[in-house]
């Protein structure tokens, strides 16, 4: 787990985008956040359900960036160097796909994957990416870390 503070932590979108874009600590927390109640779905079977999120909603964090009409999916980063994934820039911009910072009014724990984490309802946790600090804009698709082990990259969830 990477140990991340508001003294080292950055958050950026950048690649195919118009307006790219980064913020500390500080300036990450002051921008106007929504809350949502979604279910939470782990693929090996266990589930959280009605869990309220607060944070910024992934299609108005790309709106502000100005996605290019070249770029086809967002690549997401993890803090720790070692998580990717993708999301379509359809998919991306679902009205309940949110980078989150707050969890039943609460910080996300690092070890729960805070300080900023992505939230996609509609898909298995392993698309929600943890410790997240940084939005990519491409044109080609890219294989995330958890893909590269087996698992769907349209990661819907069955119920």
């Amino acid at each position: 787990m990477p140990e991340i503070s508001d003294k080292n932590f950055s958050f950026k979108i950048d690649g195919l985008v118009n307006n790219p874009k980064s913020w500390n600590w500080e300036q990450f927390v002051q921008m106007n956040r929504e809350v949502q109640v979604s279910d939470f779905h782990c693929v090996t079977g266990w589930s959280l359900y009605h869990v309220t999120w607060e944070g910024i909603k992934l299609k108005k964090l790309l709106a502000s960036a100005g996605v290019q009409d070249k770029a086809k999916y967002v690549k997401f980063y993890s803090q720790d160097g070692v998580y990717t994934d993708t999301l379509t820039i359809k998919q991306a911009m679902e009205d309940d796909v949110m980078v989150a910072v707050l969890i039943d009014g609460e910080l996300i724990e690092n070890r729960n994957g805070g300080p900023v984490r992505l939230i996609v309802p509609e898909m298995y946790a392993y698309k929600s990416v943890k410790w997240l600090n940084r939005m990519e804009l491409i044109e080609e698709e890219h294989i995330g870390y958890w893909e590269q082990r087996g698992y769907k990259k349209d990661a819907y969830v069955d119920v």
